[in-house]
């Protein structure tokens, strides 16, 4: 990758060293506390808290080049994307010396045959997607590194950070929180005197009836009657397609807000999922099914639901490349994966919890109806209107479907906007209790899973990326997660303290942290992925915008 770095002054900016107009990234080992976990990068042999031997990285690398030297051929198998081009790029580098026929392999599900197709299919390492990969993490050191120490030192707080993709995403949580305090309603939950459940939004300047809901919440006699009437004011037809198979923001967004999991929590949970060989890759912002997924979902549909039911569908557009949506390596159900793994008949690394199946079962349920016929359905659309004292004092109207016509795809896949009302119908009712009633937002605050979708949309960060920005925010209290079934991201007084101050009191900064910021850095790693500019020139210009902001400090090495 390098060129001949010659002699001259040597600059170190945050451990990436620049001699002339080349810039070195150092790496060093991580170095793990065997008892607490704690990590290190400088050249200690103790943990600092604990006291204890850390267990070194460079004793793995060096068991490696040991077996380098006594085979003929070594396949590097990392993640296929531009982390994992990097990594094994790294490892190349490291047992060069040892071995000389070293080779690339891609596979993206952990299967016999994902395997041997590997194998037999070697490549060389993509040195533009190393590249790649290599702006995109000098960019975040410098922007990372800088700001970060800035903001330290104006706080006090040596476990404060911020980032070029990290503090627009604060701000998004912050003006999401502001915008929900402004537009309140009550939220309320009835129960009808058929049993039937209605949930409702009222409007905070209907005072009698907001106090006639209280006082049934509250089991009082309410001075008034309460009466609700269900109108049907329309119906239609209308043919439902099943959603496209999972990417990493869709798998996120969903297990968050159906699942009610941490985004950390399902990737982890992804991770397992794929390194035992039940899912393919998992960080991924393609729908591609496939010849191989098209023909597991045939099995399996037509075995279990019926050969009618399977149209095979490539999706992707016009995505191009190896990379594939998330979807199941087997035709084997939730059901199925239990059974198996109850009955011994299939033994896995990892111990499978009810967390692991749910996830598995929402990639699994997802893809087969991804490869399923349409639905077509009866959709109502019922107008519930509130009366007070015989008064009518509130209407709102909901969607619901009524009737599912032909089922095709919702055999497999139930969660269908319009089914919350599926046994509300027309008539007059009793209110037989007021379950819920709370003074909401009608713009409620972010949700983990509405986070990762605004990035998505947004363009800003990757598959691989995702998570991280979420667990960070909230690692550093810029944010916390309220409420159990819906989890809520608020920001505290230090996230919005820190945001204001990058983006309004050092007003310079600004534009280090917007959501410009980044889409110009990814467009900057996919014209050096394509091979479109040279990596170098891009990491020039990067440095001579940071240096203008004065976020970059320089230490000379070496003068000579």
């Amino acid at each position: 990758l390098m060129p001949a770095l010659g002699v001259g002054k040597v600059v170190d900016y945050y451990g990436i060293l620049r001699v002339g107009n080349n810039f070195v990234p150092i790496y060093g080992t991580i170095k793990r506390c065997p008892v607490g976990g704690e990590t290190y990068t400088e050249d200690v042999d103790v943990c600092k808290i604990h006291g204890v031997k850390l267990i070194d990285a460079m004793d793995i690398v060096n068991a490696i080049r040991d077996i380098a030297t006594e085979v003929d051929q070594v396949m590097i198998g990392t993640d296929p994307d531009a982390e994992g081009e990097k990594i094994a790029w790294d490892v190349y580098m490291m047992l060069r010396p040892y071995v000389s026929n070293i080779v690339r392999i891609e596979f993206h599900e952990v299967t016999k045959k994902a395997i041997i197709d590997a194998i037999t299919n070697p490549r060389t390492i993509s040195l533009s997607m190393v590249s790649a990969q290599l702006v995109r993490r000098i960019e975040d050191r410098w922007i990372g590194f800088g700001l970060s120490q800035i903001v330290q030192e104006k706080f006090g707080r040596k476990t404060l950070s911020a980032g070029r993709v990290q503090t627009p995403v604060l701000g998004w949580i912050i003006e999401r929180y502001d915008e929900s305090r402004k537009d309140k309603v009550y939220s309320v939950t009835l129960t009808l005197n058929n049993g039937v459940k209605v949930r409702l939004n009222i409007p905070p300047d209907k005072e009698e009836l907001v106090k006639a809901l209280k006082a049934i919440h509250r089991n009082k006699q309410a001075e008034v009657e309460v009466k609700i009437k269900v109108t049907k004011v329309g119906e239609e037809e209308e043919e439902l397609n099943p959603a496209p198979p999972y990417t990493t923001d869709a798998l996120l967004r969903d297990s968050a807000n159906i699942l009610g999991l941490s985004v950390e929590q399902t990737m982890a949970i992804a991770q397992e999922l794929f390194e035992s060989g039940l899912i393919t890759y998992h960080r991924t912002d393609s729908t591609r099914v496939s010849t191989v997924g098209i023909g597991i979902a045939k099995e399996y549909i037509s075995e279990r639901i019926g050969s009618d039911y399977f149209v095979g569908r490539a999706w992707g557009g016009k995505e191009i490349g190896a990379h594939e949506c998330i979807r199941p390596t087997r035709p084997i159900d939730s059901d199925d994966l239990r059974n198996l793994l109850n009955t011994g008949l299939l033994q896995l690394a990892i111990r499978i919890t009810a967390n692991h199946l749910k996830v598995y079962d929402l990639i699994f349920r997802r893809f087969m109806a991804s490869q399923m016929r349409s639905a077509r359905v009866l959709k109502e659309k019922l107008k519930i209107s509130v009366y007070l004292n015989g008064a009518n004092a509130h209407e709102e109207e909901v969607e619901k479907v009524s009737k599912i016509l032909e089922p095709g795809f919702t055999k497999i896949w139930g969660y269908i906007e319009g089914r919350e009302y599926q046994e509300l119908t027309p008539g007059e009712y009793g209110v037989s209790s007021v379950d819920y009633i709370k003074k909401v937002s009608r713009t409620p605050p972010l949700r983990e899973g509405d986070i990762i979708a605004m990035m998505k949309e947004r363009g800003i960060g990757r598959p691989s990326t995702y998570a991280k920005i979420v667990d960070v925010i909230l690692k550093r209290r810029y944010a916390l997660v309220v409420g159990r079934r819906t989890r809520y991201v608020v920001p505290t007084n230090l996230g919005r303290q820190v945001y204001e101050y990058l983006t309004e009191e050092r007003k310079e900064f600004s534009d280090l942290v917007s959501e410009e910021r980044t889409r110009i850095v990814e467009k900057h790693m996919d014209d050096v992925e394509v091979g479109e500019r040279d990596y170098m020139d891009v990491l020039n210009e990067l440095f001579n915008e940071a240096m203008s902001k004065g976020i970059l400090k320089e230490n000379v090495i070496n003068q000579t």
